[in-house]
């Protein structure tokens, strides 16, 4: 009767362990995941540019938090889908860049915001 208590007590005791140790590593890669969330926030952001051709035009997108203050001059060259044409345009200049939510600071890049419908 007591071999059997202890191998009762011996087998609880190996199964608290075991669930105490898959609880502590999941923890640990909750605070990991939440670092990795924080560093590559993305935003939306709408950026007024100038086509080849002379056309204006407003293009969204969604980058990362860290790449905005650098998108304006990686934008310069690429092709964007536009509401002109089947085929993507190039962007010759990028003249302003904003959060989705902000207000433009140019006030051409207002009006053409203002005539684009979403």
């Amino acid at each position: 009767m007591i071999l059997l208590l202890n191998e009762i007590s011996a087998r609880l005791a190996a199964i608290t362990l075991l669930s105490v140790s898959l609880i502590v590593p999941s923890g640990v890669a909750f605070g990991k995941n939440a670092e990795k969330t924080e560093k590559t926030e993305k935003i939306k952001i709408k950026c007024h540019v100038e086509l080849v051709g002379g056309k204006d035009s407003l293009h969204f997108g969604i980058i990362k938090s860290e790449r905005k203050a650098k998108y304006a001059q990686w934008l310069v060259g690429k092709k964007i889908a536009t509401g002109f044409s089947k085929q993507k345009q190039q962007v010759y200049k990028v003249i302003e860049c904003t959060k989705l939510a902000d207000k433009f600071i140019n006030p051409i890049s207002q009006q053409v915001d203002e005539n684009t419908a979403r």
